[in-house]
């Protein structure tokens, strides 16, 4: 073919091309142009929230302890267009949502305030609830489904004033509306790791018909995706929720606290405060009601007794006795007082706790019998100041470095002297505090703090919850190692010795500890060791004795005595801790 002929061709060829294309926008703009117009016309942008989930909390072993689960929810946003009779029959008949709710939401939506705003109206709906509404969401523009999370605690009570709860949050709420996501840390590991853990919700815009559905065409459709979107970062703790779990149970009937905690590492594996609050309660709408019902409860739920509650230590506090005696050569190794069931001061009688009295006792067994004549003619010859200083060595009257909120407790230093007993301080008074009664409250933790520098030679444990935390270098207490010795022999006579009163956690002839009951004071002596008077009981121990690894605490609120009511507590940690971590040879597992 000639090139003359090609040419003709190829211009033939593009003219009934273009002649095509022509023809069909001629179609598409002025026959089909008002079919399009409405379409493009009826198309409206919708915007759909995407919540982010909230991290996991696990524990050491990696069980989860706190996780978010994905629900679908109901949410109302007021939209004018909308038939609101229509709209509260169906929500009301189809959903079985309270009248008075649908009306409160509604109102609430129309607040000048709250216009953008979504507001809850049903958590966690059933698959049919769930058709039912997108049968009817091209009718209510102001309804959404939104894939929310709840946040889950799967063991309940254990724990949760550690891991704490979650509350709303409104200045999210203006923007998101009240997602379950949203909602801040209250308290706990829940709102001290608020910021790592809730992560960033965002938004998109959807290109919808009128129908509500979303358009498919490829030209049409329409998305936008807001920056800053994540999920929440995850939290592994040192906390064994297993020995939690036990240690709870064990309480029984009974209230208090209850503290485990790794010598060498500082890491705490177990942290248990009853009675508790189920966070579950919180993660879900919560009525008012309900709220005040937990708050006011007698025994006072959301109280943490291993920070927050401050009593007597009773006997436990001879450990600092004892050893501010011997360092102070108030006593030594041969010192022995006679007991005879009282001490006689400023023609008061100041009893033993067993009538009969201990006869002579050296400071290892008045330790182990815990002697209170012993303890009080110690307490005399210190004095008030050299003794204080001591508890403040031992870290009482004081916070220490950890994430929760603490009660410091009361040591009677000289300015606690002056400044609320006015200068005046009696030998009676003296007497009192050596053995732990009188100006003295101490917490839980404080105790195993104390517990742990026996156990480790003097060595300050640095507490910690969270496995990402680092040690800080501890000081050491310079004590005696003499001194320290006899202490330790009479902590290990304790339980396993014959009159020795931690008999009660008696199992492999390797744990050393100290018991105490701490006097819960009344108006009336009637009322002394009677029904909310009794007596609080305190067992403090450290295990094994020949290689200590870790050290346990129990306070049992009106316990009559911590021998009797921690002892068996404080064998059963021992028992799991054995089969959980010492192999056989009596080596970590």
């Amino acid at each position: 073919m000639a090139k003359s002929e090609r040419s003709s061709l190829s211009i033939l060829i593009v003219s009934f091309l273009l002649a095509v294309i022509i023809l069909r926008l001629f179609y598409i703009q002025l026959i089909n142009g008002y079919e399009y117009r409405s379409i493009s016309n009826n198309n409206f942008l919708k915007e759909v929230i995407v919540p982010s989930p909230r991290g996991t909390i696990y524990d050491r072993f990696g069980k989860e302890i706190a996780h978010s689960k994905a629900v679908v929810n109901l949410y109302y946003k007021h939209n004018p267009k909308d038939n609101l009779s229509n709209l509260k029959g169906f929500l009301s008949n189809d959903l079985e949502i309270e009248k008075k709710f649908i009306s409160k939401v509604i109102k609430k939506s129309k607040s000048p305030n709250n216009i953008n705003k979504r507001f809850l109206l049903k958590e966690n709906l059933k698959l049919d609830n769930i058709y039912k509404v997108e049968n009817k969401i091209s009718s209510y523009q102001s309804l959404e489904l939104v894939v929310d999370y709840l946040r889950v605690y799967p063991f309940d009570r254990v724990g949760s004033h550690k891991i704490g709860y979650l509350k709303s949050n409104d200045k999210r709420d203006i923007v998101y509306g009240s997602f379950l996501s949203n909602r801040l840390g209250a308290s706990g590991l829940e709102k001290i790791f608020d910021n790592d853990l809730r992560g960033e919700s965002n938004s998109r815009f959807l290109l919808i018909d009128n129908r509500g559905r979303e358009v498919k065409s490829e030209i049409l459709n329409v998305e936008k995706k807001s920056k800053g979107f994540k999920s929440g970062e995850d939290l592994k703790i040192t906390i064994d929720i297993e020995m939690e779990r036990l240690i709870y149970s064990s309480f029984g009937s009974f209230n208090g606290a209850a503290i485990v905690h790794d010598i060498e590492t500082g890491e705490i594996l177990a942290l248990v405060s009853k009675p508790s609050f189920d966070p579950n309660d919180f993660s879900k709408t919560i009525s008012q009601k309900k709220w005040k019902s937990i708050q006011n409860q007698p025994n006072k739920p959301f109280l943490d007794r291993s920070f927050l509650s401050s009593n007597p230590p009773g006997s436990i506090i001879k450990i600092v006795t004892a050893v501010a005696a011997l360092e102070e050569n108030v006593v030594t190794s041969e010192t022995e007082h006679y007991c005879k069931g009282y001490y006689e001061l400023g023609g008061r009688k100041f009893r033993c706790w067993k009538q009969s009295g201990h006869g002579k006792v050296n400071v290892v067994k008045a330790l182990i019998t815990s002697c209170d004549v012993f303890f009080y003619k110690v307490g005399l010859s210190l004095g008030i100041e050299r003794y204080s200083k001591w508890l403040t060595n031992f870290g009482f009257g004081e916070k220490i470095n950890i994430l929760f909120s603490q009660n410091s407790g009361v040591i009677p230093n000289r300015n606690f002297i002056d400044r609320y007993l006015k200068g005046k301080w009696y030998k009676g008074d003296m007497v009192n505090v050596a053995i732990g009664q009188g100006y003295l409250t101490v917490n839980p933790i404080q105790a195993s703090i104390m517990t742990s520098i026996i156990a480790s030679n003097g060595e300050y444990p640095d507490l910690k919850v969270v496995k990402s935390l680092k040690n800080n270098k501890q000081k050491n207490l310079k004590i005696k190692k003499r001194n320290l010795l006899l202490v330790q022999k009479g902590l290990l006579g304790v339980v396993n010795e014959r009159g020795g009163t931690g008999f009660h956690a008696f199992d492999d002839g390797e744990l050393a500890g100290k018991t105490g009951t701490a006097q819960v004071i009344s108006k009336s002596s009637r009322d002394y060791n009677v029904g909310k008077f009794k007596n609080h009981g305190w067992f403090t121990s450290y295990y094994p004795y020949t290689k200590p690894k870790i050290v346990i605490t129990v306070f049992v609120e009106n316990g009559v005595s911590g021998g009797s009511s921690g002892g068996p507590i404080i064998k059963r940690i021992v028992k799991y801790y054995k089969k959980n971590y010492l192999s056989n040879k009596g080596e970590l597992n």
